[in-house]
This record gives structure tokens, sequence and C-alpha cells, in this order.
């Protein structure tokens, strides 16, 4: 005996197919916007990336995506005390990147491959006749364990000193900015509760305990920092927090900062200073901790060593990248420079990244 279809199965059918006509409908506009973008299609076609890219492009415009995704993150949130892939949720409503918890299986391995690109960019540095000084930005975590629900395991919480060590062995100077924010994290905020950058106040400590270490680098230019201006900040990890807001407040509540500016106070010789070696001979590699305004590292930094400098950094591209940029870029060719003080965050040790060609080695093109 053939199955025979009852009335449900009819009406079930009947349904499909008018959801089916619906989304078809539906979808017409949003295929008819993504041809239009399209200027490659062809090539994408042929390399078979065509269809991912609709994919991605359609994922974005449809409509239940967003309800979708804030449902099941409510159900993460509710069970496991989660949020998106990407941040792990402290206490006090501080967020950490993932990042800082995740080590390398081979950590050794990691850390000497990057030593030999460091150690590689002091011997170019040094063949110009400049001198390479590592600037490690401590981890958030480390410097604000007792907000995280999950403590450091002790191999990371002692990465930072076994990374100086390290230089130091190779002959680097570097700066001991952890002491400095262990010493000083239960006064001020150093990092942004809901950010994975330093605080305005982050990046003053940072400048003047290099400074304070390196005096030898003090110029006789004043310059004078100022505070300007208030800003709220919605920190980079919120973007990981997909569920409502209600379930958690304290992860959303803002953050405020100050903003400053620093300016130069004597203008008589403005004009030569320009032309000048000390407008040359002191250059500050970085990335978004250097390279974002709001944090003033550039003005403090001036502030503190007294004297004017040249930045190159790059935001989310990491300190080998900027790095690449400023060796083949007009102020490490000028033969000026006496000087390159190097923002490296530490987290970039745990990290697994392509290190640009311009640095890379046999042994170091592919970081694990």
């Amino acid at each position: 005996m053939f199955p025979v279809m009852n009335s449900a199965s009819k009406i079930n059918g009947i349904l499909f197919c008018v959801m089916l006509c619906a989304m078809f409908l539906y979808s017409l506009p949003t295929v008819f916007a993504f041809a239009g973008t399209q200027t490659q299609a062809l090539s994408l076609f042929l390399d078979g990336k065509l269809v991912r890219k609709f994919e991605q492009f359609y994922d974005k415009q449809l409509f239940l995506r967003e309800p979708s995704v804030e449902l099941w993150a409510n159900i993460q949130h509710a069970i496991f005390r989660e949020g998106a892939s990407g941040v792990v949720l402290g206490r006090d409503g501080w967020l950490f990147t993932n990042q800082e918890y995740l080590q390398p299986r081979d950590l050794d391995g990691n850390l000497e491959r990057q030593l030999v690109l460091i150690d590689k960019v002091r011997a170019q540095l040094a063949q110009q006749g400049a001198r390479l000084i590592v600037l490690p930005v401590p981890m958030k975590l480390d410097t604000y364990a007792a907000h995280s629900t999950y403590a450091p395991s002790p191999r990371i919480s002692g990465l930072y000193e076994q990374f100086r060590q390290r230089l130091r062995e190779r002959g680097i100077d570097a700066v001991d900015l952890r002491s400095a924010y262990l010493s000083a994290a239960a006064d001020e905020p150093l990092f942004l509760r809901n950010d994975t950058h330093w605080s305005p106040r982050g990046a003053e400590l940072a400048a003047r305990t290099l400074a304070g270490q390196f005096p030898e680098l003090i110029g006789e230019t004043p310059y004078l920092t100022q505070a300007v201006s208030e800003k709220t900040v919605t920190g980079d990890l919120l973007n990981y927090l997909k569920f409502d807001p209600r379930l958690a407040p304290s992860y959303f509540e803002p953050v405020h900062i100050q903003l400053y500016e620093t300016l130069q106070q004597s203008r008589d010789d403005l004009a030569a200073s320009l032309f000048g070696e000390e407008a040359v001979s002191l250059a500050l590699v970085g990335t978004s901790y250097t390279r974002i305004d709001d944090w003033n590292f550039v003005g403090f930094l001036k502030e503190a060593l007294q004297r004017d400098l040249v930045s190159v950094a790059l935001e989310a591209r990491g300190p080998f990248q900027s790095m690449t940029e400023f060796l083949a870029g007009p102020a490490a060719q000028s033969g000026e420079l006496q000087t390159v003080i190097w923002e490296f965050p530490l987290r970039t040790l745990l990290a697994q990244r392509q290190i640009p060609s311009a640095l890379a080695t046999p042994e170091t093109a592919q970081l694990p």
C-alpha cells in the first residue's frame, strides 16, 4: 500500500511552498543589490568565491539574523555566563580578550621566533647607527587579574619578565612597565574596562616610566599636556556581547575618559627645529596603543622626554607590520635616527599571526 496524504500533510506541504515563495520574493532585492556591487563576478565565480561572498552578504541582510543571534547569546549567557567567542566576562563589569587566556601549544618556540625577528630589527637599526628600545605593554589580564573570573596561568603571568630577560640576553634594551603598572593598578584604571587598550592614564604612566628608566633620552624642548574634553568610549570588547544588556547591565555601563592635547611650549626656534636633528633623531613605532589619538601616548611621550619625535603606528596590524612600514619609510632611511622606541603589546607573543615578508626568515615565516 502506498502512503495516503491526509489533510494535515497537505496543509504542511502548502505552507512549505508558500514559505519558499515568500523567501524567494524576499531574496530578490538582496540578489539585485549584491549583483550591483560586484565588478569581478566572473573571476570570483571561477575561483569558487562568489557563492561564499553572496552567503555572507545575504546573511547580513536576513531579517531574522539579529533576533536569532541575540536569542542564542541570551541563552548562552543565562546558562554558561559567557559572551561570544573572543571575550571573557570578568567581575565588576570588566571584559577581557580571550587571546590573553590562550597559551600556544609551543609557547617557547613562539617566543624564540619572535625574538629572532626583534633581533633582526635591532641589527638593521644598528647598521644605521640607531638604538632599539622595546616597550612591552603588559597584558590587561595580568594587570587586573583581580577582576578576572579565571586566574591567568603562572606561565602567562611570568611571560613579561621572561620576555624582558630574553631581550637583555640579546643586548636589546627593554622598559620594565609591568612593575609600574602593578604598583599603580589599584589607584586608577590603566586599561579601559570594556576595551583591549590602555587608558590615557595607562599611556601617561608608560611614557613617564620609559623616561625614568632611560633619562639619557630626555631633551630640552618643553612640552605640556592639558585636558581638553571628555569622551564616552564604546570599547572594542563590547562587539562580542550580543546578549540583552538587561541580563548583565554592568558590562554595558559607559566608560568615560579624559582627552588630552600636548603642545610645544617654546616657539622661538620652531622653524629650525622642523629641520634639525632632534625632530628626526627619535622615533616611536607602535600599534593601536600608539595610533589611536584618544590615548595621547605620542603626546605624553613628548612631554616625558621633552623632545619631538616621529611616529609610525598602525591600527589592528600588529607590531611587526608597523615596524616593517617604518623600516621602509623615509624616517628610517634618513640616517639621522639615534633611537627607536618600539611599543610592543605582550599579548603578541600569544598570537597566531603571519609575519611580514620583509622581516620573515625561513624559520619564522609562519608563527604557530
